[in-house]
């Protein structure tokens, strides 16, 4: 089990890697795009479309990690001020709610996904890009949190700074 938890551990953090590495190179193109703008020179007409699918790709592949090193917004002021047996349940709640919600995108972009691929839909924009391609990003992204809130919601982490098991090393 502990070479499956490794490998799975290693495949979280690379995709956070090439996540980060999408996002330097919308910059790169960002500041590409605005000195050929500014020097008067014609700008790269199919960057917008190249940065807005980018943007996709670089949230799904970075927001596991985000959700393993606790980098998604949570105000624990209203944890922190309950009881420890009712912030312990308040947990379990928000991490099953977390994974319901999680599933139900890995569902609704599997289903947009399939249903794309078998029309053959287009995102006709300056760069032509096969539909599914883009909500294909959705059943892996949504489905690797679903298993980092599962992760908290059996006990083996909190999100939460007040609870047990907080202390993971990343």
């Amino acid at each position: 089990m502990n070479a499956v938890s490794t490998a799975y551990r290693h495949l979280i953090h690379g995709l956070a890697v090439i996540g980060a590495a999408i996002l330097a190179g919308v910059l790169a193109g960002i500041v590409v795009d605005v000195s050929l703008r500014t020097v008067g020179l014609q700008p790269l007409q199919w960057y917008s479309a190249l940065a807005e699918y980018s943007m996709l790709f670089a949230t799904m592949l970075g927001g596991p990690w985000l959700v393993r090193v606790r980098g998604h917004v949570a105000v624990e002021s209203l944890m922190l001020a309950m009881p420890p047996s009712l912030r312990l349940v308040s947990g379990k709640f928000a991490y099953a709610l977390c994974i319901l919600l999680s599933l139900l995108f890995v569902w609704y972009g599997g289903e947009k996904a399939i249903s794309a691929f078998l029309s053959g839909e287009i995102d006709i924009r300056s760069i032509d890009m096969p539909r599914w391609v883009l909500y294909a990003s959705f059943p892996l992204g949504f489905g690797l949190m679903a298993v980092e809130f599962l992760r908290y919601l059996l006990g083996f982490d909190s999100y939460y700074s007040g609870q047990a098991g907080a202390s993971e090393s990343l």
